[in-house]
């Protein structure tokens, strides 16, 4: 099934760089990659100054190829274009830090009223990356739900930007899903391409749209292969990947690794509340 926008009307992909929502740059490489691979050429920078606290968000010097330096301050952009007749938006950028209410309604101004939106996370949570990353999918609408089976949201507590998105798009009469791709809590610093494959395929299922980024695949494997020698010079790596390998092979139910996601991640977000 999917939820395709009313004829006119886009498909919105929303996806953040930073800690709360894009663990091993699942989100924002996905979206940035479709970017590219769909051509999305029209593109504008919105006028994001006084959402950024520097010492979270910090700027970013850059050079050109003669060692020129410029600055390139935390924002967000907006591309469009078309894909396979479909009009699309993708919203991508950094997480605000401040007057988060006034960053939801300018981003929410870039959603047209019959648009299906799509917000798009990482997390990193207790899985192997010698299995397919775990997706979880909800909504806050329960005709959206039962179009797509997936859950309705009833996560209650402290809340990162993109849930705080899905519950403001719920009170607009917006269509819109979460997806959140696991990945794994022992690989924190590097981007998993792996991750991303998985997101990719979790939104082909959900929206019925294809995704064509050609080199995903062969970066996957080139990706595990390089976890898995760097697990094998840990010997409580070894053990710990094997455990988690084992809980992920009994599981009964193929959703049963998403809920385990959708668990971690409310004991996250209320991890996170309690350290504020």
């Amino acid at each position: 099934m999917s939820f395709l926008p009313t004829s006119g009307a886009s498909f919105v992909f929303i996806a953040f760089e930073g800690q709360d929502a894009d663990a091993s740059e699942a989100a924002s490489s996905l979206v940035k990659d479709l970017i590219e691979v769909w051509n999305l050429h029209d593109s504008e920078i919105l006028d994001t100054d006084g959402f950024y606290e520097f010492r979270f968000s910090e700027p970013e010097i850059i050079r050109d190829e003669d060692g020129r330096a410029s600055i390139a301050w935390p924002g967000v952009e907006v591309h469009r274009g078309e894909h396979a007749g479909i009009p699309i938006t993708v919203i991508q950028g950094h997480e605000p830090g401040l007057k988060w209410r006034e960053f939801l309604s300018l981003i929410l101004t870039q959603v047209g009223p019959e648009d299906s939106v799509v917000l798009l996370g990482g997390l990193h949570a207790e899985v192997p990356h010698t299995r397919p990353m775990p997706v979880v999918a909800n909504t806050e609408d329960p005709v959206v739900a039962e179009e797509l089976g997936i859950d309705v949201n009833g996560y209650a507590g402290p809340i990162g930007i993109l849930g705080l998105l899905g519950v403001e798009c719920r009170w607009r009469g917006l269509r819109a899903i979460n997806l959140w791709v696991g990945v794994p809590d022992y690989l924190t610093d590097s981007p998993s391409p792996k991750a991303e494959l998985s997101l990719a395929n979790a939104v082909e299922r959900c929206t019925g749209i294809e995704i064509d980024i050609p080199v995903l695949e062969e970066e996957s494997r080139a990706w595990e292969l390089g976890a898995d020698e760097l697990v094998a010079l840990n010997p409580h790596l070894v053990e710990m990947v094997k455990g988690l390998e084992e809980l992920n092979d009994s599981a009964d139910l193929p959703e049963a690794s998403g809920d385990a996601i959708a668990a971690e991640f409310e004991r996250y977000l209320r991890k996170r509340g309690r350290e504020k």
